[in-house]
């Protein structure tokens, strides 16, 4: 499935977040892909803690990271096998590669939300959350 963007009304509040539908929306150690005016976006769903959102290209030979498989805080690129964690966007080393996230928070009524604007690779989990769904 993917979820299309249009920037002109997301969430209709003059926000940069998008609503993706509910965590049951989502599969269980799977993705979802958000495509918007700056590219795409992998939304995952993994089994352990919350869903996470990274850019989608794998930026070794811009694979889609949303067909890998879901590991773990985990994505491995079905290209040539790149694994990216989905707290920080780095890669498992030997690779010194990372990929953009993206906030992700699920509010208080359920709905997953991901802001379309990405954070640094180095940023903490949790940074760039609204912040009554992050209470």
């Amino acid at each position: 499935m993917t979820i299309l963007a249009d920037m002109t009304a997301v969430l209709g509040d003059g926000t940069d977040w998008i609503d993706c539908g509910t965590l049951d929306d989502l599969p269980l150690r799977g993705a979802r892909v958000i495509r918007h005016q700056g590219g795409s976006i992998a939304l995952f769903r993994p089994a352990e803690g919350p869903p996470a959102a990274i850019a989608n290209a794998c930026p070794h030979k811009g694979g889609p990271l949303a067909d890998g498989l879901v590991h773990g805080r985990a994505v491995t690129c079905p290209l040539h096998g790149r694994v990216f964690s989905l707290d920080d966007g780095r890669a498992a080393a030997p690779d010194r590669d990372c990929v953009a996230r993206y906030p992700v928070t699920v509010s208080a009524e359920g709905r997953v939300l991901v802001r379309l604007r990405p954070l640094s690779p180095a940023a903490p989990a949790g940074a760039g959350l609204i912040a009554e769904a992050a209470e």
